[in-house]
């Protein structure tokens, strides 16, 4: 048997040394049949608190992935041109 893990939002998950707060879930059944999840979230990088945004995922793996790419793409930012630049892109 299966158990079933469910978190009710708001919550935070820790991905890649970066805390995500998960505020909202919203699940939608597309005409194909297919279940979609709309996710809003805001990322915690180094005290800095972005702004909320939303990602369409189809499951919790997904969600995860689509996570690591968007810190990675502030920690490019930052090596590129530094925390303030990240700090004036992600508030």
């Amino acid at each position: 048997m299966e158990t079933i893990k469910f978190q009710i939002p708001p919550f935070s998950i820790e991905v890649d040394g970066c805390l995500v707060d998960v505020l909202e879930v919203l699940k939608r059944e597309i005409v194909t049949g297919d279940t979609l999840f709309f996710v809003v979230v805001q990322r915690r990088y180094k005290d800095v608190v972005s702004r909320r945004f939303t990602i369409c995922v189809k499951s919790e793996k997904e969600l995860i992935n689509k996570l690591k790419i968007e810190i990675t793409k502030i920690k490019f930012l930052e090596y590129a041109y530094g925390f303030e630049e990240v700090k004036r892109l992600i508030t």
